[in-house]
């Protein structure tokens, strides 16, 4: 049985390197525009994308104008093979008075081979419990540095968990002139200014370029990907899938059963999450979590980040204390345990009304920085340079 899954994995690992490998260099034989328009816009714009198994790269536009090109390439392909293929997209837009509407599906669950070969592997490593040693195992503090690089190569690192796991060498593909390529690509450019209201579901965006847009996102089973992000207007509602953000600046973010969420640098933003996995660079100023039942990590704060709050229940909080040793934390709660200082553990048990009390304190209550945990049911684990994740 074990050898056939490998089997499985190898035959969806070539899939996946040769569709994520550069293919610049090559000439395509031919191209198809599936659509190709640009529309005019003003400061009261609104732009709507119906995205669904579709992938895209979202840049900022030059003018005023937002301008959309999809388009697939072919080589060493049959005339048959080509026409069905541009016979699977349904895509349209129009503009209706300030609204812009742009839609795009495919007729079969095609979506983005990559992120499916992922999904699939995960779940069935998980099923398997693939992955349980690598997570007893002690977490050292990261720089904010690492974890932009590790965002940066996001798309590579869990592949490359996946083929460790396994102990499956990497597949580079050579490839040959007579080698069948197909090519899809669609590219976004959106004005600075305009709101953006999206539905995204089995999708993959890259967003190219810093985005201050406010936007009202509704994300099911899908990776989004940006540089910067964040308006104070902004509402991200997301369910499943992946989010990795460099730098997130300000907005709303709703997170439940996100597989993998990685934030570089965050401030000015309120996180309501459950059942999530969150990894976080740095801790700026204001900053508020509400989470149930999800596993957060985070490693540094900034210089004067001011007041950090966490309400949780039934969550894990690993976090590493921050370098200035001006700061005051205090948890409030009950039924709570709590690892720190050198393997030193504490617990505290429900009383009989469920009154929430002061359980932790570290610090002095003068220090311009405070840490409040409101925590039920959960575990808090600090640490300087490293936290042990014991059970």
């Amino acid at each position: 049985m074990r050898a056939l899954f490998k089997i499985t994995v190898l035959m969806l690992i070539t899939s996946a390197v040769a569709y994520g490998q550069k293919l610049s260099d090559i000439e395509m034989d031919e191209k198809h525009t599936i659509y190709k328009e640009n529309f005019t816009t003003n400061e009261n714009t609104t732009l709507v994308l119906n995205l669904n198994n579709t992938k895209a790269q979202i840049f900022q536009s030059p003018d005023d104008k937002v301008y959309i090109e999809y388009t697939k390439e072919f080589k060493n392909t049959k005339k048959k093979r080509i026409q069905s293929q541009l016979e699977l997209f349904i895509v349209s837009g129009k503009k209706e008075g300030n609204k812009i509407t742009y839609s795009s599906k495919t007729r079969s669950a095609l979506g983005d081979r990559r992120y499916r070969f992922e999904e699939l592997m995960i779940n069935r490593l998980e099923k398997k419990k693939f992955f349980k040693d690598s997570t007893q195992k002690p977490i050292e503090r990261k720089s904010l540095n690492s974890v932009f690089q590790e965002i940066k190569a996001s798309d590579s690192l869990l592949r490359n968990k996946l083929f460790g796991t396994l102990k499956i060498k990497p597949h580079v593909k050579k490839w040959k002139k007579s080698d069948q390529i197909i090519i899809t690509k669609m590219i976004i450019k959106i004005p600075k200014n305009i709101h953006v209201r999206a539905t995204l579901e089995n999708s993959n965006l890259a967003f190219m370029d810093d985005f201050y847009n406010r936007a009202t996102m509704n994300v099911r089973n899908t990776k989004l990907k940006f540089k910067t992000v964040g308006n104070a207007l902004s509402i991200f509602d997301i369910d499943n899938g992946y989010f990795n953000a460099g730098d997130v600046t300000s907005g709303s973010y709703s997170f439940a059963n996100v597989r993998q969420v990685k934030i570089g640098k965050l401030k000015n933003t309120s996180i309501n999450s459950e059942f999530t996995k969150v990894e976080i660079g740095e801790i700026g100023k204001k900053v508020e979590i509400v989470d149930f039942t999800s596993k957060y990590l985070i490693h540094n704060f900034s210089k004067g980040f001011g007041n950090f709050k966490m309400n949780t229940e039934y969550s894990e909080i690993n976090l590493f204390f921050p370098e200035d040793k001006d700061f005051y934390l205090e948890t409030f709660g009950y039924d709570t345990v709590h690892q720190f200082a050198k393997n030193v553990t504490t617990e505290t048990t429900p009383n009989g009304k469920n009154e929430k009390h002061k359980m932790l304190v570290i610090g002095k209550e003068t220090a311009l920085n405070k840490i409040k945990f409101i925590t039920i049911h959960g575990i808090v684990r600090l640490g300087e340079d490293f936290i042990d994740l014991r059970e």
